[in-house]
């Protein structure tokens, strides 16, 4: 594993500035290195195995690492998110910018994730800083970091609400999973978590999903039916890569991870400056964060039943145009063991997480770069363990060469990752569509001018037209008209 990226090193004086050149493809900008250490501990982490708790801590690192910079080379504290006081602002080098970041992304994480400890002291051995400026720089991202963590401190991640489900029969009720009804449900309270950058959830929530007696409903229920069972005949082998590509549920650190390295890719790809990634990686992951705290707002709002349960029950719904199947069982995210079928999460089905979490994520990137109009490819996690087990990889009816995919621009990755809930059989697509609506329409709040958290106060959206507001530390240099 690596320590610290290079620029931090030889600001350490563990290598020469000589040896580093910044314009190299093979350099890993602070951001970047961060970033990848924290996809390697929401993979590993057991205890807050969540895309909630996963969505905050990547925005507060991000915002430690983004603030980090910003201090150094900022002339007033409006160039921070956070507030810290005019004491702390431009009093370390723009060379020791860096070493204020990492050590402010290293204080915060050290705050979240108490059982990863040994891989975040391996990663950063800052402590034996000894020059004069570099001191500086851990000073300042210490403060940083702590004060972060003390804002986030009672922001309500950890609210616990005992939550009952509807039984088994109860027509477009939330229901737990037939399959693994011993599964709790989780993120009953996380929709009143505080948000970082938006006002409040409350132009955000979605209007309500479709009466189960709508024809409307009728026409989502027969296409999950037909496309997202374990035993579908009508779903393709591309579909169910698709599905298995953006799973991400059952043992791999959540959403986050793949979501966070869509931005590695990208942000390598186009070419990013370190100033660059840290504005759109704090930008992105705030807006997951707070799309995400949207997403579970609407789900409990409303306890719309998933599709497992709906099929199940579909005699029963009122509805002429279903007919319910007793056995149905939904594909499900896999679960990397033996059996094929995997998890269906325990939260209502309306709105999906998956879909919310990409508008925003994509959304960010198409402000960002004012574009649609970028191509990447991607692997996926999930993919390479079906690569490493041909059996399952049988089970799934696949038989992969690699485990990539391409996408022509953000939004086909958008509407791929979206749509792989249906494939799956967990999500109807009125949950993806609305949800990749909700994940944009927060991005677009979040995008457009530089923001100070303590005093945010973002506009809510007015009438249709939402009012921009967001986040920027640099616009960046490459500004392209949209596709």
């Amino acid at each position: 594993m690596k320590t610290c990226s290079p620029i931090v090193l030889a600001l350490l004086g563990a290598l020469p500035l000589a040896e580093f050149d910044r314009s190299s493809d093979a350099h890993a900008d602070v951001v970047i290195e961060w970033n990848e250490l924290l996809s390697e501990i929401l993979a590993a982490e057991t205890s807050f195995d969540n895309p909630g708790y996963a969505s905050r801590a990547t925005a507060m690192m991000n915002l430690a690492i983004y603030d980090g910079i910003a201090s150094a080379t900022g002339t007033s504290v409006d160039t921070t998110f956070y507030d810290y006081g005019s004491d702390f602002v431009g009093t370390v080098s723009t060379e020791a910018a860096e070493v204020a970041a990492s050590q402010a992304a290293y204080t915060v994480l050290s705050s979240l994730y108490a059982d990863q400890q040994a891989t975040l002291d391996a990663f950063y051995n800052g402590s034996t800083a000894s020059n004069a400026e570099v001191s500086a720089g851990v000073t300042l991202g210490t403060q940083i970091g702590n004060t972060i963590v003390a804002t986030r401190a009672d922001d309500g991640w950890d609210n616990v609400v005992d939550y009952t489900f509807q039984p088994g029969g109860t027509v477009g009720a939330f229901q737990a999973d037939p399959e693994n009804p011993e599964v709790p449900a989780w993120g009953v309270a996380w929709g009143q978590v505080d948000t970082f950058a938006i006002a409040s959830t409350e132009s955000y929530v979605a209007e309500a999903p479709p009466e189960v007696t709508s024809v409307e409903y009728a026409a989502s229920y027969n296409e999950v039916l037909a496309l997202g069972g374990v035993d579908s005949t009508e779903r393709t082998a591309d579909q169910t890569e698709a599905g298995v590509f953006w799973a991400y549920d059952s043992g791999q650190g959540t959403p986050l991870v793949l979501f966070n390295d869509v931005l590695r890719t990208i942000s390598v790809q186009e070419g990013n400056t370190t100033e660059e990634n840290a504005a759109l990686f704090a930008q992105a992951s705030v807006a997951m964060a707070d799309a995400a705290i949207v997403a579970w707002d609407t789900k409990f709002e409303y306890e719309f039943w998933r599709p497992g349960t709906a099929i199940v029950d579909g005699d029963l719904d009122g509805n002429v145009l279903t007919q319910g199947v007793s056995d149905w069982v939904a594909l499900g995210a896999p679960d990397g063991g033996d059996d094929e079928v995997g998890l269906t999460p325990q939260f209502p089905t309306y709105i999906s997480g998956h879909a919310t979490f990409g508008g925003a994520l994509f959304g960010t990137l198409q402000e960002f770069y004012g574009t649609d109009d970028i191509a990447f490819e991607l692997t996926s996690v999930e993919l390479e363990l079906l690569l490493d087990d041909p059996e399952l990889q049988e089970a799934y009816g696949l038989d992969l060469e690699d485990a990539e995919r391409t996408f022509a621009s953000l939004s086909e990755a958008m509407a791929e990752n979206g749509r792989s809930r249906v494939y799956l059989g967990i999500h109807f697509d009125f949950d993806d569509l609305i949800g990749q609506d909700v994940g944009q329409n927060v991005a677009s709040a979040i995008s457009s001018q530089l923001f100070v958290a303590n005093s945010v106060t973002i506009p809510e959206p007015a009438s249709a037209v939402l009012v921009l507001a967001g986040l920027a530390l640099v616009r960046h240099r490459r500004q392209r008209p949209r596709a």
